[in-house]
């Protein structure tokens, strides 16, 4: 069972745990004693957008004959004349070419953010009985797609559990309590947002039944024409009644009349539906307030199945989470079934539950969409994929009406609605040749996928330019997505459309068309312009971004790896010069992309398409993992480690989970396992050996190798089920103490199968079929290191060393470690803590982290400046620490200076000028050694008395992480800090901390004062100070 686990810790919105049904769901938190489900639904989330509303549905299309204000033969002039070589000066930025107004040429960044309209939240409120609970718990089941919260007091607990029925839109919150007591009240509210206008109003129908309805305006609405669009939330309460309380801002009900066993239903119903919201929402809660068991039900059943599908078992316990919580994420806000499903995923999913943000979420067009859907076909989930194929399809008359009114050309535009972004459809294209070679479906390779390809080349074939000195083939004007000058032939184009036409040229032979417009396309592809290439002095042979875009170009897309992934054109099979052409092409762009949550991913898909299994791992951790991955599996631009650089100068904004990560850390993990995107099935083709990378230590000091290069383990047995190949194969395989035990194979087409071999070269390969329980043996043939044999539809095969009986080796399962450890901690590269779940302990890890080890702004890293790093307790004599141990040291990114070592403060250690540092009086102070939690931890000075410490510090501000509590006694302690007092909640029990950062305002050069003090009856006492430098002299 793969659970995301808050354990005796709060959780806030940023870190929350989704839940959904692919259209209707949200995510829940606990903290302040309040569990939260803040819900978002895509008919409402998603009726800003212009596009849905009655204005636009009435017929108020867009027009397309200019774009950015020129048309497209101004702007080919204006291409032209805004040329610059970049080899001889500075260049344009592709926005030049738009706008004498571009973004990087104005003073500053503008204010604002969007706010697409919250759905509304509905929280629950425990008993104060359960106040200072004994346990507590909130916990994500992953497979099971529910949500459970768990307190515990003495005799007393209560449990909650949470999900969002798969059939009806519906979340379904079942109370366990001792009595029927503790719930004494829920609240409905429509949070009011930044740039958000929306009127609420709050109802009650009946003592079970209550409700409130949203009204806002769609973007661009014609207020004049149009009323406002409206949602209708109602929540139903069975087994307890209650009696509302209505405020402008919530209606609160406090419920009477409960038993041990309560269950509330809460739903949501649109004018998308209906006209009449109220009478629709309360025939169907009748209807589901009878029907909780089935519902249940059939929930459990359809994630059953789900999860049926396929899975993968890693001996890196975090990643193999990883794997499931974000393919689980996907399925959860796919968009597939809901009513605006040509936004699909969008951004951000279902998870942007707290506005203002910086995009707003729905279909981004150039890489954040196809990067959400990328692993779904490998994850064998092309249910899931079908919203992909679907809301493609529905912006074809829309790119269609573009390619005419403003190319004057026939087909759809390749670059609606961005145009020049000539790669973002023929990239859109794949997924649909995707979906028909991952399930050999020909009706919709006929009705669906080949029209629309045929549509796009019939674009291409009238806005490529033929250039007859080269006898080529250019694609002018372009631009790579988001980077560069305004160009000429961009990887990325290049790399989309001729894998275009060689996938359009396939699908009509398997169709049976006229050969004349394949051979055709074919020649096309042929005499497409070559790949830009350059000579870089520090990579060598590399691909260049695009024909006009200087060598070394900072890439904010990696789209140059195009052809190694997702194409697949050149791989780590490719002649020996284009091989070694990608393997610097991808050096080059490790080191040069932006750190961000759609890079991480691509660059650790590409270095497995050239068998670079330790460089995969590393970069889907150091640049992905490290960064953006939040407690609750999901990642995000903004982390307590980590901002990427679009969002270091916002105003404030909050930022949601993002659906393109998610994708990319499934599609990566998947990569490792299994390949098959040139219709040769390949196992294990990257797993991690766990090798060094000889390549990073060049031009490093010796002792520098271990702070900067890291090596990661060898997996040395792993295993996945039914993973999906090309030719529609369900796969699975083992990996046992190094090698390949085993491969299976499922037959879903009665396509042919092509294996590459992935036992050791000198092993004999037999295939067997499975005939009811016996495996007997199946005709096959060696071409070369790929054993081919056809198969029949349904059946199955395996292939194996000819000496070992199929049958014993599937009996043998690899090794991976069960490792039943919560929360999920890794190192980063940064030596900051990752975790995925948390516990009592996470807060002041992250807190001890922050005060010592890098943060990334953008791509830079950033270093802590320590004054002081104080560990308080026994002497030295008593307990010699090896702080190792507890904290690695800390070491300044660019320079490897060591940061400072912890100075040891004992109850004797008092103040003099001398020392600059120690106890003002030291009368009734002591240390003890309490044993735990951690090294830091275990021992302390404390006292009953007022007592102050005293450090010298230069003028300047400061801020000091202290950290108090005992693992043996229960402590009270208040801090005072220049004029800032600091007062704990409550007495903290034995084994409970608080880690506190207080800011130190040092107005002159001379002594800061930390003073302690306690109630009557109780003590104080302190572990660890640790006081950082912000600025001097100011």
């Amino acid at each position: 069972m793969h659970t995301i686990t808050y354990d005796n810790a709060p959780s806030g919105w940023n870190e929350a745990l989704p839940l959904g049904n692919g259209r209707f769901g949200g995510m829940m938190f606990f903290e302040d004693h309040t569990l939260t489900m803040a819900m978002n639904h895509y008919e409402v989330y998603y009726q800003k957008l212009h596009r849905y509303s009655k204005t636009y549905r009435s017929g108020n299309k867009r027009d397309f004959s200019r774009m950015y204000g020129f048309t497209f033969e101004e702007l080919k002039r204006r291409v032209t004349e805004m040329y610059r070589n970049p080899e001889e000066g500075p260049f344009y930025l592709y926005g030049d070419s738009f706008s004498a107004n571009n973004f990087y040429r104005r003073y500053g960044k503008p204010s604002g953010g969007v706010t697409h309209y919250p759905t509304g939240e509905i929280r629950l409120y425990p008993s104060s009985e359960l106040a200072e609970p004994d346990n507590y718990s909130l916990r994500l089941s992953v497979e099971t797609a529910q949500v459970d919260l768990r307190i515990e007091k003495g005799e007393r607990y209560l449990d909650t559990r949470t999900f969002i029925a798969d059939c009806e839109d519906v979340v379904v919150t079942q109370i366990r309590q001792t009595g029927g007591e503790l719930v004494p009240a829920i609240e409905m509210s429509v949070p009011a947002r930044r740039y958000a206008d929306m009127t609420v109003h709050y109802g009650q129908a009946d003592d079970t039944t209550f409700y409130y309805t949203g009204s806002f305006y769609s973007d661009g609405e014609d207020k004049e024409r149009f009323g406002p669009f409206t949602f209708l939330v109602m929540t139903k309460l069975v087994g307890a009644k209650g009696q509302a309380v209505i405020t402008e801002d919530a209606i609160r009900v406090n419920l009477h009349d409960a038993g041990e066993n309560v269950t509330i239903l809460t739903t949501v119903v649109t004018e998308e539906e209906t006209a009449d919201l109220l009478q629709t929402a309360l025939r169907r809660m009748d209807g589901i307030a009878s029907r909780v068991a089935a519902i249940t039900e059939r929930h459990e059943a359809y994630w059953r199945s789900f999860w049926k599908r396929s899975s993968v078992s890693l001996p890196d316990s975090m990643l193999e989470d990883l794997w499931h919580v974000n393919l689980y994420a996907i399925a959860c806000s796919s968009g597939k079934g809901g009513r605006m499903y040509e936004q699909a995923c969008g951004l951000n999913g279902l998870w942007d539950i707290k506005q203002p943000t910086k995009w707003g979420s729905m279909w981004y067009w150039d890489v954040n969409i196809q990067a959400a859907f990328w692993p779904l076909y490998t994850a064998n989930h092309l249910e899931v994929a079908e919203a992909f194929n679907d809301a493609l399809l529905s912006y074809t008359a829309a790119a269609e009406a573009m390619a005419e009114q403003f190319y004057g050309l026939e087909g759809y535009a390749a670059d609606y609605p961005h145009a020049l972004y000539l790669s973002i459809w023929p990239w859109c294209a794949q997924f649909l040749w995707d979906y028909y070679r991952y399930s050999m479906d020909e009706a919709f390779l006929r009705e669906k996928a080949y029209p629309l390809f045929k549509q796009l080349v019939r674009f291409f074939e009238g806005y490529l330019q033929y250039d007859a000195a080269q006898d080529r083939y250019d694609v002018f004007p372009d631009i790579s997505p988001e980077q560069g000058p305004l160009t000429r032939n961009s990887v990325s184009t290049l790399a989309t459309l001729r894998y275009l036409l060689k996938m359009t040229a396939e699908a009509s032979l398997t169709l049976g068309e006229p050969e004349a417009e394949r051979t055709a396309w074919a020649a096309l592809a042929d005499r497409l312009a070559p790949y830009p290439t350059a000579i870089s002095g520090t990579y060598g042979d590399v691909l260049r971004d695009s024909e006009w875009a200087p060598a070394d170009l900072h890439l904010r897309h990696p789209s140059l790896l195009m052809p190694i992934y997702p194409i697949g054109e050149i791989d780590r099979y490719s002649e020996e010069t284009l091989r070694k052409r990608a393997e610097n092409t991808l050096r080059y762009a490790e080191r040069h992309t932006e750190y961000g949550v759609f890079q991480f991913g691509w660059l650790s898909a590409a270095a497995s398409r050239l068998g670079k299994g330790n460089t995969a791992l590393r970069l889907l951790y150091e640049q992905g993992i490290d960064l953006s991955l939040r407690p609750n599996g999901l990642f995000a631009e903004e982390t307590e480690r980590w901002m990427n650089y679009c969002n270091i100068t916002n105003e404030p904004l909050y930022y949601p989970h993002v659906m393109e990560a998610s994708g990319e850390v499934v599609a990566a993990v998947n990569e490792m396992l299994l390949q098959s995107y040139g219709g040769v099935i390949d196992v294990f083709p990257a797993v991690p050996t766990g090798e060094s990378e000889p390549e990073r230590m060049i031009g490093l000091y010796e002792h520098d190798v271990a702070k900067q290069v890291r090596t990661y383990p060898k997996w040395h047995d792993c295993a996945f089920r039914d993973l999906l190949a090309v030719g529609a194969f369900e796969v699975s395989a083992a990996m046992i103490q190094g090698r390949t035990a085993w491969v299976r194979l499922k037959s879903l087409a009665g396509s042919r199968a092509t294996v590459r071999n992935p036992f050791a070269t000198s092993a004999k390969v037999a295939v067997s079929r499975l005939e009811g329980r016996e495996w007997l043996p199946a005709e096959s043939r060696l071409d070369g290191d790929v054993i081919v044999f056809d198969t029949e539809k349904g059946c199955e095969y395996a292939l194996h060393p000819a000496e070992e009986s199929i049958a014993a080796l599937l009996a043998e399962k690899p090794r991976v470690r069960l490792d039943e450890a919560r929360p999920r901690v890794h190192v980063a590269h940064t030596n900051r803590r990752v975790y995925v779940g948390k516990n009592r302990d996470t807060l002041h890890d992250k807190l001890l982290d922050h005060f010592t080890f890098d943060y990334v702004a953008g791509n830079h890293r950033e270093s802590r400046l320590a004054a002081y790093r104080l560990d308080f307790g026994v002497p030295k004599e008593r307990l010699d620490k090896d702080y190792a141990e507890a904290l690695p040291r800390q070491v300044h990114r660019d320079q490897g200076i060591l940061g400072q070592a912890f100075r040891k403060m004992t109850a004797d250690t008092v103040f003099s000028p001398r020392s600059g540092i120690g106890w003002a009086c030291a009368d009734g102070l002591s240390a003890a050694d309490s044993g735990g939690p951690d090294l830091l931890r275990r021992d302390s000075v404390g006292g009953t008395e007022e007592r102050t410490f005293v450090l010298e510090l230069p003028r300047g501000r400061y801020d000091a992480l202290i950290v108090t509590g005992d693992y043996g006694s229960a402590t009270y302690t208040e801090i005072e800090v220049s004029q800032i007092v600091w007062k704990p909640e409550r007495t903290l029990r034995a084994g409970e901390f608080a880690s506190t950062i207080v800011p130190v305002d040092q107005r002159k050069d001379g002594y800061a004062q930390i003073r302690f003090r306690t109630k009557a009856g109780e003590k104080w006492n302190v572990c660890l100070i640790i006081v950082n430098k912000n600025y001097t002299y100011l």
